[in-house]
Order: structure tokens, then C-alpha cells, then sequence
């Protein structure tokens, strides 16, 4: 794990607007614009509160031989969501076949890399945060649960209230479209675990962007419909 980063207070606040605030300004400024304003907005914040706040983003770094058991395990269960994916696929009809290439090119890897940055940021302002002269373990566990539940919050509402609106690949009103669900929120737990084992965030980076990319190529989904009203 990289102790490298010292959060302070500032990052405690941070971390509990955007975890709390960020999920309905994206929800209202939809309704408002569309998807693009808010998604700028979202990859803009990811990257430049993590260079700004700790540094770096978790990208652009060498590659060492890391543990890569969660990396696969992480992997694995992205693929067993991709097959729960596809049987409970929301099929486009007069699929455009332009919209599904520049959503692959372009919002697929942006997101893929992106989301994961400050989804981090927000668990680690808090983990990582010790006052000197605060050793006790029970308010280290406190401090960390904080920061699992801040997670857990942004995750979930930016999901319900902003990403439902308008990414429609899966019924999650069906028995397999629920499980999927699941599946997806665990292996949004296990982009810590990715991230905490192996330093770089092109291991988190790999299963989102097969979870992204390949239910286009089965539902003829494009983003571009959704970008602006």
C-alpha cells in the first residue's frame, strides 16, 4: 500500500461534499443540460483533485511485479457480470452504428479510467488520515469505516440518481438484471483492494472498461442521444 500520501483535514471535508452533494448536482444539471455537463465535471474533478490533493492520479507510473490475485479476481467477476449482462440486455432498436463506435472510443475509456480515481480519493482522504499523536486502532477503524461508507453512499447515488437516468444496457428489474447489480457492486469493493495490492490504477482500469465496452457490441446502446437536450 502506498503511505506515501498524508491526508489532512481538508481532504476529510472534500471527501464528504462530493460524496454527499456531487451525485444530485449531476442529477440536476441533467435535467437541466443532459449527460455531458455533468460528466465533465465528474472526470475533470477525478483527475484534478487527485493530482491537486495527492500528487498523482495513480496512472502514468511503473509497472512493478505486483500481487495481481484480486486483479483477476476482480476480472473474474466482471465477466460473470458481463454474462448476467447479456441475458438481461435492453436491446436498442435502430441502433446507430456511429454513436456505438464514439461511445466505444471515447466514453468507454474515459470512464473506465476515471470513475475509479476519485471513487479512491474519497475512501482514502479518510483511511489514510492519522493525527500524530492518534495511534488508537479503534478510531483507525472508525476513520476507515468512514471512508467505506462514503464509497459505498457516492457509488450508490451517482449510480441512482445520475448514471440510471440514461445508461440503459440492463434490466435490473429482472431476477439476472438484479444479480448483475450485485455483482457490479462488489467488484466496485474490490477496486480498493486492486488499487491497495498493485499501486496503479490501470489494474482497476482494465475490468471497468470490459464492463463498459462490451454490452454496446449486444444492446446497440450510444451515449450520444443522452449528451445534451
Amino acid at each position: 500500500m502506498d503511505k506515501s500520501w498524508k491526508p489532512t483535514i481538508v481532504d476529510l471535508g472534500l471527501s464528504v461534499v462530493i460524496a454527499i452533494g456531487f451525485p444530485f448536482l449531476a442529477q440536476a444539471l441533467y435535467n437541466i443540460s443532459g449527460a455531458l455537463i455533468p460528466m465533465i465535471i465528474y472526470y475533470g474533478l477525478a483527475w484534478s483533485i487527485a493530482k491537486w490533493r495527492r500528487g498523482y492520479t495513480g496512472y502514468f507510473r511503473k509497472i512493478e511485479k505486483k500481487n495481481l490475485f484480486y486483479f483477476y479476481v476482480n476480472t473474474g467477476v466482471i465477466v460473470i457480470g458481463l454474462v448476467l449482462a447479456y441475458f438481461a440486455r435492453i436491446e436498442v432498436e435502430n441502433a446507430n452504428n456511429l454513436g456505438i463506435v464514439l461511445t466505444a472510443l471515447i466514453w468507454v475509456p474515459l470512464n473506465a479510467s476515471s470513475e475509479q480515481i476519485l471513487w479512491i480519493y474519497l475512501f482514502e482522504s479518510w483511511d489514510l488520515y492519522r493525527k500524530e499523536d492518534e495511534q488508537n486502532s479503534k478510531k483507525n477503524k472508525l476513520f476507515r469505516i468512514t471512508g467505506l461508507i462514503l464509497f459505498t453512499v457516492f457509488v450508490g447515488t451517482i449510480h441512482t440518481l445520475f448514471w440510471v437516468k440514461f445508461l440503459h444496457t440492463v434490466d435490473s428489474t429482472i431476477i439476472v438484471g438484479g444479480i448483475f447489480v450485485v455483482i457490479t457492486s462488489v467488484s466496485g469493493y474490490l477496486h480498493i483492494v486492486v488499487w491497495r495490492k498493485t499501486e496503479h490504477m490501470i489494474f482497476t482500469f482494465i475490468p471497468h472498461f470490459l464492463l463498459n465496452l462490451f454490452p454496446l457490441f449486444w444492446t446497440g446502446y450510444s451515449i450520444l442521444p443522452y449528451l445534451w437536450k
